[in-house]
């Protein structure tokens, strides 16, 4: 005999708790509606009740949603490990609802049970208190760049779009924080977003070929909570390694051959006249004429003489009259040998002719930090081919 509201089942002995969602939650509407779990017990006293393992044979539980204070859903509760329930038979009913709309909304759960005492069964009804929750609207991403089974280099330029309930979301929002999260080959990588507007960027560099899956999480923050995001799975496949590296090697390698070596040095090709007669001597030549050896530097205008027989000096300059055994003339300079004058007239300048790998030559400032650049491009491109080829 099945009685209905009897009297010997005291209601405070039961009651129904909802332990999800818990009091003033707040829920994003990213792409789409968020998916809620609905959590409640029945409990007699502070004991969680499981049909036919305590004076209960058979127990139903129901969430009620309801919106302005209108009923607006009905939706079952399970404990058989499904619906989102986590274990089966464990006492905690549970289900997933998703609401139709942003909004404010109040839930409350049902309990109906069929409870045994002295041979009678008495079903009887108990409700919970209600527990509101909102549902608000936040910025999601949807990736543009890569498409989904695309083949990409491995350097590339990653996009993505901000938006909100379907339209771009530009507005500025502090709290608001993006990054990409790339997993493949044994390698996971989280990247910050730049962002313009609702465009949100990164470059990206695989670390060598394979698939790998590209996701964009958003956190942003609601009436002090943080409520977090992820976009859609993004897979690609990694075949190439990108050349901008190699190409900016290249490039500053050839600014590098562009910019001008610094000279060879100047050497002196020297004209003297002694009696009337013109005497030369290239750069660092060593001659002797009668009694005197000439020494001819090579960068400078000088040139040296020596005295080199006879047993009393007979060099001296103009403006001394104290003869000397040696003597350094500079150009436009002169000196008396004996009864004889020695002219410096002229000191001509000579460029030593280039050798062909003079322009390899890292001889100037410029040159040197251009040619470290080239190479430093280099050996990363090489670092990542090395990776990339592993």
């Amino acid at each position: 005999m099945v009685l209905l509201l009897v009297s010997p089942l005291k209601a405070q002995e039961w009651k129904v708790q909802i332990t999800s969602p818990l009091p003033n939650s707040i829920f994003g509407w990213a792409q789409n509606a968020p998916e809620i779990s609905l959590k409640g017990e029945f409990l007699k006293g502070e004991e969680k009740i499981i049909p036919k393992q305590s004076e209960v044979a058979r127990l139903f539980l129901t969430g009620q949603v309801f919106s302005g204070g209108k009923l607006i859903d009905t939706v079952p509760m399970w404990d058989d490990g499904t619906h989102g329930d986590e274990k089966g038979e464990d006492g905690t009913y549970t289900t997933l609802y998703r609401p139709p709309k942003v909004g404010e909304y109040q839930v409350r759960v049902r309990a109906q049970a069929d409870i045994v005492r002295e041979g009678k069964v008495f079903t009887r009804e108990f409700w919970s208190d209600f527990v509101a929750f909102k549902v608000v609207p936040v910025p999601y991403a949807r990736i543009t760049q890569p498409e989904t089974g695309s083949e990409i280099k491995g350097k590339t330029t990653f996009r993505a779009r901000l938006l909100v309930l379907e339209k771009p979301f530009e507005e500025r929002d502090e709290t608001l924080k993006a990054s990409v999260k790339v997993e493949g080959e044994g390698w996971r990588k989280e990247l910050p977003l730049n962002r313009k507007g609702s465009l949100l960027t990164a470059n990206i560099n695989f670390p060598k070929r394979g698939t790998y899956r590209l996701v964009v999480m958003v956190s942003v923050q609601k009436y002090g909570k943080t409520l977090n995001n992820k976009s859609e799975i993004v897979e690609v496949r990694v075949t190439k390694l990108g050349y901008f590296w190699l190409a900016a090697a290249a490039f500053l390698f050839l600014i590098f051959l562009a910019l001008p070596p610094k000279e060879p040095p100047l050497r002196y090709r020297h004209h003297l006249r002694f009696k009337g007669r013109e005497i030369v001597l290239e750069p660092g030549e060593k001659k002797r004429e009668g009694e005197l050896e000439f020494e001819a530097t090579l960068g400078e205008k000088r040139v040296k003489i020596k005295q080199t027989s006879g047993d009393k000096p007979d060099l001296r300059r103009q403006s001394s009259p104290i003869p000397q055994r040696e003597l350094e003339l500079k150009e436009r300079e002169m000196c008396l040998v004996g009864e004889g004058k020695l002219v410096y007239e002229r000191a001509e300048p000579l460029r030593e002719k280039p050798k062909f790998w003079h322009r390899l030559l890292p001889n100037t400032i410029w040159r040197f930090l251009f040619l470290v650049l080239a190479l430093l491009a280099l050996a990363y491109w090489l670092l990542q081919w090395h990776q990339f080829a592993g």
